[in-house]
């Protein structure tokens, strides 16, 4: 009972001590979901995907069971997911740094930034999340923006 007692004390303490930016996050969320139905900045102004395209919905599935649409979504969900269960059992229920955690969270970065264009090069136009999104800010504002960003992605893809 002293652990969980312990574990719901550290847990109250992060909240208390993040609740401006969990609310900011919130707020950001709200706006934008009603603004422009979409989360993600690069989505929102150039209707391409970023590196962590799906990445919310893979892991979700992944900590559901749904191994293979995590994996349709992003692989590198798993590893996220397994990362952030180490963090959360060592901060909240030993009391101890996450030791790595900082290191391995980079290394995970750096590899969804060589998976995202290993993705583009591979599937890019394709199904969610590597598809383009009309709608875009740079579409409203450039006429003939769709046109030009597809036909330069697709020559990219031609030369290598």
């Amino acid at each position: 009972m002293k652990r969980i007692e312990k574990m719901l004390e550290r847990i109250g303490r992060d909240i208390r001590n993040v609740w401006k930016y969990i609310a900011a996050f919130l707020i950001y969320d709200a706006v934008m979901q009603f603004v422009f139905h979409q989360f993600c900045p690069s989505v929102i102004v150039t209707g391409l995907p970023c590196p962590g395209c799906g990445m919310t919905r893979a892991i979700f599935y992944f900590a559901t069971g749904q191994f293979e649409r995590g994996w349709g979504m992003n692989p590198l969900g798993i590893l996220w997911l397994a990362l952030g269960v180490y963090f959360c059992v060592m901060r909240y229920w030993f009391g101890k740094r996450a030791a790595g955690a900082l290191e391995i969270g980079g290394i995970l970065a750096g590899c969804m930034a060589l998976f995202y264009v290993y993705r583009m090069y591979r599937y890019f136009p394709g199904n969610a999340p590597i598809c383009y999104t009309p709608g875009n800010l740079l579409e409203r504002v450039f006429t003939g923006y769709e046109d030009g960003i597809l036909t330069l992605i697709g020559n990219l893809q031609k030369l290598f």
